[in-house]
């Protein structure tokens, strides 16, 4: 329906109409190719044996997030990815924290919670607890986690 358009444009000689349009469906294109590449959401359900996962469609496209059920064995820790904002304004995000279970060879990492940093290392920690695993900090790609004490 989409394409007809932009070649109906062109055909009756409307060819800025025609660009306009094609510009604007190459843009939707470029987004919705980035959204499928970046695990953004899911529905799931976590109990005491397994974490189950399901796809979450937006605009028609399911995104990229692993699905199935996990057993909890097949998870080595809960992991705690910190982002750290430095210069802050109004427009960039603060501080956030994302908890995430960690698996082992041929199970994937499943995002449990994106918060701020404070409430996501207080709910690592109570998961890593509850379900009796360790509380790794994981590093964001490009970055090197150093602590220091002073």
């Amino acid at each position: 329906m989409y394409a007809s358009a932009v070649v109906g444009l062109f055909v009756k000689g409307n060819f800025l109409g025609g660009a306009v349009l094609l510009v604007f469906g190459l843009a939707f294109y470029a987004v919705l190719r980035r959204a499928r590449r970046v695990s953004m959401g899911a529905a799931g359900r976590l109990t005491a044996s397994a974490v189950s996962v399901h796809h979450v469609r937006v605009w028609g496209v399911s995104l990229n997030v692993p699905s199935g059920e996990f057993p909890l064995d097949r998870f080595s820790a809960v992991g705690l990815v910190e982002r750290i904002v430095v210069l802050r304004s109004a427009s960039l995000p603060r501080n956030s924290g994302i908890v995430q279970l960690l698996g082992r060879p041929g199970t994937p990492n499943i995002e449990v919670m994106i918060d701020d940093i404070d409430t996501a290392r207080g709910f690592a920690e109570e998961l890593s607890a509850t379900l009796n695993l360790e509380l790794q900090s994981v590093a964001v790609p490009g970055q090197t986690i150093r602590r220091y004490t002073v």
